[in-house]
């Protein structure tokens, strides 16, 4: 376990080790891992295009992939908050990281690292890709790690650890459940329901995709707040 956490700490470092010496890579680099476009935007507008691509053959495969993707995001954030609390780089005392210019270090401090959500979820969605054709699928994970995880991890966001295990867990999350949804009636409704009800279903699609490319962060937030709220109600 130890020689494991000297490779975590080395590689982490290793990809750290530009931050806070130029300002403009720091820049692009909080701008990549900031950017919902870069991440869930080009990978839901992939979806969408298969939705709407040739005969529409492969709609009930697009509703699959989907909804085991939206479960995926679930469970990594419900990973995160019932695993012990893991520290990310950035706020972990004496490991040596650079904080990169304009990146405040006390971001995401009550957030823990493990396993990384984006990593898994990003990962998941890249396999439906890979089933339909190796190199969109290669793409789409080389994809992950250069735009969306590695600028996690420059930044201080996450260890590769984090990235590695959400990696691994997303592919064997979306494998299991895809399978699993396959052989259910609720692809083949919600494809019926496209049909019958093409407007509430393309509103509502759109409404899903959009809150799925963000993980589900602008829901988060507000239950986080509900929470809130009802605490001081109680209290």
């Amino acid at each position: 376990m130890a020689h494991w956490m000297d490779w975590d700490r080395y590689l982490l470092l290793w990809i750290n080790s530009p931050a806070g010496q130029n300002g403009v890579v720091d820049k692009f680099m909080y701008d990549l891992a900031d950017s919902d476009l870069v991440k869930g935007g080009i990978f839901l507008a992939f979806y969408w295009g298969l939705w709407f691509d040739r005969d529409g053959s492969q709609r009930r495969d697009v509703v699959v992939a989907l909804a085991a993707a939206i479960i995926t995001a679930i469970l990594s954030r419900g990973l995160q908050v019932g695993l012990p609390f893991h520290l990310r780089p950035l706020h972990t005392p004496g490991i040596g990281v650079h904080v990169p210019v304009g990146v405040d270090p006390a971001i995401l401090n009550t957030f823990s690292s493990f396993p990384s959500d984006h990593a898994m979820l990003f990962f998941a969605l890249s396999v439906p890709i890979w089933w339909r054709s190796r190199w969109l699928g290669a793409a789409a994970m080389l994809w992950t790690v250069l735009l969306i995880a590695l600028p996690r991890v420059y930044l201080g966001y996450h260890f590769p650890s984090d990235v590695i295990a959400g990696a691994v867990l997303g592919v064997i999350v979306m494998v299991l459940l895809c399978r699993l949804i396959s052989r259910m009636r609720l692809p083949d409704r919600v494809v019926a329901l496209s049909k019958t009800h093409p407007a509430a279903f393309y509103a509502v699609s759109f409404l899903v995709t959009f809150e799925l490319a963000l993980l589900f962060a602008d829901v988060r937030h507000f239950v986080l707040d509900a929470v809130r709220i009802a605490k001081m109600l109680v209290a």
